[in-house]
């Protein structure tokens, strides 16, 4: 398959159906093919050509989904960037990539000095913004208006579709080599067992299109017909504006984002009636926040999905699995049919049901390795496996429950504790907004299980209350020996806690108001 394939069908099938809306711009899909095809032979003028990687420095929008599908139909890569890095970071997954053109809108013209600086293989950059174009840079509209329109180039199969660098939790960013083949079949496996969109329906983009589940979403509605709402940021009146103005029916949020929604003071006085799916990922979302969930949206499927930019979607739980409730509330589904898990030991040895280990998985959805570093890939992908670095267990039934990242795990006292188990039991306190649990230097217990917490608006607790709380869930040894109140997490490009910046900021005798019980629970 090539992933212009969608493009080519929504021409066949619905060219005068709106395919976009981004604020007043609203085109049919008509006009998305003529404006792709002209956009292509602009790149293709510039001397763009099979293979080389095109990069989008820009928040979410119309023409997001255009210089993708012109990427493609020019023969060339994808390198959507993390919007939420420094300029130094950015210019970095240039310089990686070996991109040459590269898109920015409004809120990234400012870097470009500095890009142009550390990057001096930049030949061509597209001003995609609203606002003035700066001088040095081209306007957006002209490059389409004055490109001649082309063939589709119709790469596809293992052709490399994209360049996704990771959110650099563990390191600098790698580069994720995902094909026109990988890409397709993690969709397809989705689809398979009921996806996150609705078929011609109305799918609303507020998670950054430089993330493998935005993308996901982006292409399935796409492929599947219907039109697509761009919202650059999420702002829960925005979000639930958006819903109510344009019918959408499907998005996909992380749960943290869910609950601004259901949270915010005006919720009821929207409609959000339409609203028949929201996909979500984000393993260990804690229980009692689902459940709120799932009583603020009762008309709406919530579907789990998991998996990581090097994979695509790995397994799914779908709405009517929310609904039923039960133990598999707790997972985050089973693989999807062309997905296969395993679970193994430290030695490669597949566990049985029930015990925890690695997760690794392989097939066609797997990624085609990290752009330019060989040896990562060949510790990543081993025996045709790629090591996931989650610890986990699948149950009798197939249902996959994540625990913890195989490096997060904390071993106290001897004692392993997984601190999404903890996390679990922090989150459902009334008072606690977000929390993440870690494992620090202790001279009597090796590591000691420290809880790092943000409090809701308006909501006090102290160490000891929390301490208690989590105690009378889990097991003594598992609860928090010290509790640390911040005023917010640090956080990645795609939302996750940067549980090592956290560690950084403890060890550095910079974490306030700890409270360190005198004895191991």
């Amino acid at each position: 398959m090539n992933l212009t394939h969608a493009l080519h069908r929504a021409l066949e099938q619905r060219p005068e159906r709106v395919m976009t809306i981004d604020h007043d711009r609203i085109r049919t899909t008509r006009e998305v093919g003529e404006r792709v095809a002209r956009l292509a032979g602009a790149l293709r003028g510039a001397g763009v050509g099979a293979g080389d990687r095109v990069a989008i420095v820009a928040l979410n929008s119309d023409r997001h989904h255009e210089v993708f599908l012109a990427s493609w139909w020019a023969g060339a890569v994808a390198n959507p960037v993390n919007t939420r890095w420094s300029a130094g970071e950015i210019a970095y997954a240039l310089a990686d990539s070996g991109s040459e053109v590269v898109f920015l809108d409004d809120g990234f013209v400012g870097m470009v000095p500095e890009l142009r600086r550390r990057v001096p293989g930049l030949r061509l950059l597209v001003h995609c913004g609203s606002g003035e174009t700066p001088d040095g840079l081209v306007a957006y509209e002209d490059l389409v208006a004055d490109g001649e329109p082309v063939e589709d180039a119709r790469r596809g199969g293992d052709d490399l579709a994209m360049l996704l660098y990771t959110g650099g939790t563990t390191g600098m960013p790698k580069g994720v080599m995902v094909t026109h083949r990988s890409f397709a079949t993690s969709l397809l496996s989705h689809q398979l067992v009921g996806s996150s969109t609705v078929a011609g329906g109305v799918t609303m983009l507020t998670a950054p299109l430089f993330h493998i589940g935005a993308l996901l979403s982006w292409y399935a509605q796409t492929l599947l017909g219907g039109s697509l709402v761009f919202v650059p940021a999420f702002t829960p009146e925005g979000v639930l504006g958006t819903i109510q103005r344009y019918g959408v029916t499907s998005c996909a949020l992380v749960p943290a984002m869910v609950q601004r929604l259901f949270e915010h003071p005006d919720f009821d006085s929207y409609d959000v009636s339409s609203l028949k799916i929201i996909g979500y990922g984000a393993a260990g979302t804690p229980q009692s926040q689902l459940e709120a969930a799932l009583a603020h949206f009762p008309s709406t499927d919530f579907v789990h999905v998991y998996g990581m930019t090097e994979t695509g979607v790995l397994t799914s739980l779908s709405g009517p699995e929310h609904r039923a409730g039960g133990p598999q509330l707790r997972s985050v589904g089973r693989p999807t049919p062309l997905v296969e898990i395993a679970i193994v030991d430290h030695d490669g040895r597949r566990l049985p049901a029930g015990e925890v280990g690695e997760v690794v998985t392989r097939g066609e959805h797997v990624m085609a390795g990290y752009w330019n570093k060989p040896q990562v890939t060949a510790a990543t992908v081993r025996d045709g496996w790629l090591h996931t670095g989650d610890g986990g267990y699948l149950d009798e039934d197939g249902y996959l429950y994540i625990v913890d990242r195989i490096k997060d795990m904390i071993i106290t006292g001897g004692e392993n504790v997984y601190s999404a188990e903890v996390e679990n039991a922090l989150a459902s306190h009334p008072a606690v907004e977000a929390c993440a649990v870690i494992g620090v230097p202790d001279p009597d217990w090796g590591e000691r299980v420290h809880a790092v917490i943000v409090l809701r608006p308006g909501h006090t607790a102290t160490a000891d209350e929390i301490r208690a709380h989590a105690k009378a869930q889990i097991a003594g040894y598992k609860s928090p020996r010290s509790v640390e109140f911040v005023a917010a997490m640090p956080v990645s490009g795609t939302g996750k806690i940067l549980k090592r910046d956290l560690r950084a900021t403890y060890a550095e005798g910079n974490a306030q108001q700890v409270t360190t019980a005198d004895t191991q629970p």
